[in-house]
């Protein structure tokens, strides 16, 4: 989910961002289970691209009322923030990393705002209507990646090999029920952001271009979508700018505005959103 070359730099990559991601183990799932179907693949369509903040080192994106909240990482960086949609201008914003503070996924449910960290196991929870300070914490026992909701619970990821998503109780963030997310191949590590789809889970996964479709009953993978060389298609030169981190400024973000039934996906530090559909 992260990258940020701060805290800690294995060797090559650390890449979930910036200097990235959390130290996940490195074994491949060996789960495989050759009598399960193996998902369909689809590629993407854009249907328009418009402007991105290209400071928001994405990590949870959500349209609430009209308007786009995107919890941003990157420690010192990390951020809760509010813009127009169609602009990208930031409206509002909530600086709350630290050098030991990153922010992850974010969720507007029930008048609350909920925000994960990654490491520092604090889930921040805001008044919908004050992103200026946190009304309350949770402590939450793992990695905080993603986070969507199902209309009852919160779902969380954690980005590690066992392929979980947690049901967690909005109220008392204890959890409800964990699901495991596979293919053919087993459980499916470095499921980052989420969002719940008419009835379905999308899910990111980390360091690709990839978003999988997940059945939120069995947790089978029913659709695998191609997301490559959007930024290539729509933002050459900014993605040519020797400014830009190519290998940290992953895809990451998906939002449904349940008003207009439209989806977007963006990416860290993207200068375009894109109004897409994912199958």
């Amino acid at each position: 989910m992260k990258r940020i070359v701060s805290f800690f730099i294995v060797t090559v990559l650390a890449a979930c961002s910036g200097s990235d991601k959390k130290n996940l183990p490195t074994d491949d799932n060996t789960d495989a289970d050759s009598s399960r179907q193996a998902p369909v693949s689809n590629t993407v369509q854009v249907i328009k691209a418009l402007p991105h903040d290209t400071a928001s080192f994405t990590e949870g994106l959500q349209i609430y009322d009209g308007k786009l909240y995107e919890g941003s990482g990157d420690y010192e960086n990390s951020a809760l923030q509010i813009a127009d949609l169609q602009t990208g201008k930031v409206l509002q914003k909530h600086k709350m990393g630290s050098k030991e503070i990153f922010g992850e996924g974010i969720n507007v449910f029930k008048g609350k705002i909920y925000q994960l960290t990654w490491q520092s196991h604090i889930v921040y929870v805001y008044d919908e209507k004050n992103i200026n300070a946190p009304i309350k914490t949770f402590s939450w026992p793992y990695e905080g990646w993603g986070m969507t909701n199902d209309g009852t619970n919160l779902i969380i990821s954690d980005g590690k090999p066992n392929g979980h998503l947690y049901f967690v109780s909005p109220d008392s963030f204890k959890i409800v029920k964990t699901l495991t997310v596979t293919d053919n191949n087993g459980p499916k590590k470095d499921l980052n952001e989420l969002e719940y789809i008419n009835g379905f889970i999308y899910a990111n996964i980390w360091n690709t271009n990839t978003i999988v479709k997940i059945d939120p009953t069995t947790g089978n993978i029913l659709l695998v979508i191609n997301c490559a060389n959007l930024l290539e298609q729509y933002a050459f030169k900014e993605l040519n700018d020797p400014d830009f981190d190519k290998e940290g400024n992953v895809l990451n973000g998906i939002a449904y505005d349940p008003a207009t039934k439209k989806t977007y996906i963006t990416g860290k530090r993207w200068p375009k959103l894109f109004e897409v559909v994912l199958n």
